[in-house]
């Protein structure tokens, strides 16, 4: 009797080892995390000219069979009822076929599939009932990545497809007009096989080239981070009369930070000091700084318009930044002020001269707004790293609030790195993602920062909405990347969508970005040009950096001046009653000057 309850006992546990066993089999890996590992042990093992040089064959050779099944199987997964034909179209300038395509069973059927822009071979496969696994676009960074259709073999027959991974797309009807790419939904399908009309079309982002690449994506930075204190940025995150944000950088071997902050004229040994909290940044493709500590802290209780000197330390360490200094905002609304705007700096050598001429012409700036572009790929942290080196001594001696553009949330990715690396007002509501859309006041102007480039438009109205029925500031300016009026032929559904709100709210200035030129407005009211003072919105783009000739764009009916100069800075004071707008380049001409008078 106990032989045999031994043997019972013995079998129950073998079955539950087994059990066990297959669901660490089954564990569903995702593509990133065996990335992460590939690269860096790619980073431990091979010397910095072979990562500059890797090929899909060397990728292929270096990684495990495990690692391979995870590439060749957990990209897109989900679940058919019935048999179905499952078609891949990948782009035709794609150079390497992904491995695994052939390998599971795919064949080219030699249709094709377009849009405006791109041509893409149809790969099919037909698949029983049950689970489908599809692999990685490619180790390369094709942004041009496969999406996927899928249909019933049986025609007519109703296809249920359950447990997709990723969910997060929508997922539609396979036609011509379709869009394929949700970070560009106005690129839509123009030519397709008959059989494929119908079928069902999972959408993707251009974003997903980077789950797998390794071929041409290691990137030095530039500016490595050591032990003392740097990348230091002011911003706001509350009220701009008692508090300032600062932001600065370390390596990982830095386990402190402080703040230490004294009104200007006093003896530092009169300091106070504030704790940064530290968020560890990683990039694995960085190969000289894959990982550093990112510090923020908000002083609070401040005194208004009162200048302080800081600096940024280690204790443990025994580092130091330099000193500087920063000015709270004055509590009396009607005090002047001035600001500087820039917009399209895409981290380029041109952001250190044109932002020295700035603070030189205005040392006195209360702040720095940019409207976008910061720098040319958002999610590269070593871009980050040369556009906050470029700008270092501005950007540590007043405060920087920045605007989303295009190039800072790439690919529909969101912009982690924008928000990790800037502390902003989380004061949107409505549903909207914090940092993103916010509004802050100086003086007697409220400032509204829109997101354009992404979301939800209607939650960003609903935001507008309530920040505009309670704003009793005299002046009232939006900066926001894409601009409505630069041209007569582009942005109908900007101008549709933005311009009876600025309408309805009065608003005074629109500052924007994204052209790679100058243009100012007429005051626009109702989509026409107004001749009465003091009516209308008087819409503005700039940038740092020019844009190639294929970018110009001739000037609209809407717009006073024009320039295609490149290297601009503008100066914005309001007094009183009085707006006055003054836009120069680094070279010292001035491109542009006026005035908004309130009647």
């Amino acid at each position: 009797m106990n032989t045999f309850f031994r043997y019972l006992a013995v079998l129950i546990l073998l079955s539950a080892c087994s059990a066990n066993a297959n669901k660490q089999q089954e564990a569903f890996i995702p593509v990133a995390e065996v990335r992460d590992q590939v690269l860096e042990r790619l980073i431990q093992q091979e010397p910095k000219e072979r990562l500059a040089s890797l090929d899909d064959e060397f990728v292929m050779n270096f990684i495990t069979e495990e690692e391979k099944h995870v590439f060749a199987n957990n990209s897109w997964v989900f679940t058919v009822d019935k048999p179905a034909i499952v078609s891949i179209m990948r782009f035709k300038g794609q150079k390497t076929v992904p491995f695994w395509l052939e390998e599971s069973g795919f064949t080219n059927t030699g249709k094709t599939v377009s849009n405006d822009s791109y041509d893409y071979e149809v790969w099919q496969k037909q698949v029983p009932a049950g689970k489908v696994n599809l692999g990685i676009n490619g180790f390369d960074l094709q942004r041009v990545v496969y999406f996927v259709t899928i249909g019933p073999v049986a025609k007519g027959s109703e296809l249920n497809i359950t447990d997709v991974y990723p969910n997060q797309w929508p997922v539609i009807n396979m036609e011509k007009g379709a869009y394929t790419y949700n970070d560009w939904p106005s690129l839509t399908l123009q030519e397709l096989p008959d059989e494929l009309e119908g079928h069902t079309l999972f959408t993707t982002i251009r974003g997903r080239a980077r789950e797998a690449s390794m071929v041409n994506s290691f990137r030095p930075t530039m500016h490595p981070s050591s032990t003392t204190p740097d990348e230091v940025v002011l911003s706001w995150e509350g009220d701009p009369t008692t508090t300032q944000a600062v932001q600065w950088r370390t390596n990982t071997a830095v386990t402190d930070g402080y703040v230490k902050y004294w009104k200007h004229g006093a003896s530092e040994n009169n300091a106070q000091e504030a704790a940064g909290t530290p968020l560890r940044l990683k990039d694995v493709y960085i190969s000289n700084d894959m990982e550093v500590n990112h510090w923020g802290v908000n002083l609070t209780g401040l005194t208004p318009g009162t200048k302080y000197d800081y600096k940024v330390v280690s204790k443990q360490q025994g580092t130091s930044s330099e000193m500087y200094t920063f000015t709270t905002a004055p509590d009396k609304k009607d005090t002047p002020f001035k600001f500087i705007y820039i917009g399209d700096t895409h981290n380029a050598d041109i952001v250190k001269p044109t932002l020295e001429q700035a603070f030189k012409a205005c040392p006195d700036a209360a702040f720095l707004t940019h409207t976008g572009d910061h720098v040319n790929t958002g999610l590269f942290r070593n871009e980050w790293d040369r556009q906050l080196y470029l700008g270092k001594e501005v950007f540590a001696n007043m405060s920087y609030m920045p605007v989303l553009g295009n190039h800072d949330s790439q690919d529909g990715l969101p912009p982690e790195l924008y928000t990790q690396l800037f502390r902003l007002p989380e004061n949107s509501g409505c549903g909207l993602t914090p940092e993103r859309n916010y509004s802050f006041t100086y003086g007697d102007a409220r400032f509204i920062v829109i997101d354009v480039t992404g979301g939800s438009a209607e939650k960003v109205k609903c935001w507008l909405d309530g920040e505009m029925n309670k704003a009793t500031e005299k002046w009232k300016i939006v900066m926001m990347h894409f601009p409505p009026y630069h041209s007569d032929r582009y942005s109908p559904q900007l101008r549709a969508w933005w311009g009876p709100l600025f309408d309805k709210y009065g608003i005074d200035l629109v500052l924007s970005g994204h052209i790679h030129q100058y243009f100012r407005s007429y005051p626009i009211f109702g989509n026409e040009v107004m001749n009465t003072t003091g009516k209308g919105t008087v819409y503005v783009a700039s940038m740092v950096v020019k844009g190639n000739e294929s970018e110009r764009v001739p000037s609209s009916n809407y717009n006073v001046t024009y320039s295609f100069k490149g290297g601009q800075y503008q100066i914005i004071e309001i007094n009183g009653n009085n707006l006055d707008f003054l836009s120069k380049s680094n070279d010292g001409a001035v491109i542009d000057k006026f005035q908004l008078v309130k009647p």
